[in-house]
């Protein structure tokens, strides 16, 4: 899901850790996208790969 910010997209911060569904998220590494969780302590990236994507 994204949200227009004066002409640029971006994408919406994930709400829940996709192991272990806590909620206790915050940026990780210099990476876009990165994100710790502090109950699992996993750390992961968020990438949009396509939208609108037809098969041929």
């Amino acid at each position: 899901m994204t949200q227009a910010t004066s002409g640029r997209t971006r994408q919406l911060p994930p709400f829940h850790c996709p192991y272990c569904g806590e909620e206790d998220l915050t940026p990780h590494g210099e990476d876009d996208g990165g994100w710790r969780c502090g109950a699992c302590l996993r750390t992961f990236i968020v990438r949009l790969t396509g939208t609108g994507v037809t098969r041929s």
